[in-house]
């Protein structure tokens, strides 16, 4: 009877703890590239799947920790009904900054401000 008590309390608990890890899992931005382009600018270029109504607004640049640049790229709905339709978004945007930078580690966040999408890349010279 104990046993049964203790796999059944392992069940409710793993059930509960599936929903929270399936929130921590979220998409890799794909062919993520950074390429600095002339001494004032990095141009950041990715593809991802998501709603045929949303947008991507101007990149958000954050804190610089030992040469890594946080980026936050915002997305915004462009319609208050959509379907589900899931379309490749090709982004490509340069960003403002003369410091040193290394690597860009970027996050994608939907209308929500829930984090949709990351990825990180080293930032290549022109």
């Amino acid at each position: 009877m104990l046993d049964a008590r203790l796999a059944l309390a392992l069940v409710v608990s793993a059930g509960l703890a599936a929903p929270v890890l399936a929130q921590e899992q979220t998409q890799r931005l794909e062919d993520l590239d950074a390429t600095r382009i002339n001494s004032f600018q990095i141009l950041i270029d990715f593809e991802y799947g998501g709603s045929a109504c949303e947008a991507i607004g101007r990149a958000e640049l954050g804190e610089m920790v030992n040469g890594t640049l946080a980026v936050t790229f915002p997305a915004t709905a462009t319609s208050e009904v959509c379907t589900m339709q899931i379309e490749e978004h090709e982004i490509k945007q340069a960003i403002e900054t003369e410091d040193p930078i290394d690597n860009i580690d970027v996050t994608l966040t939907g209308t929500d401000g829930a984090i949709i999408a990351t990825g990180s890349t080293s930032v290549e010279r022109d």
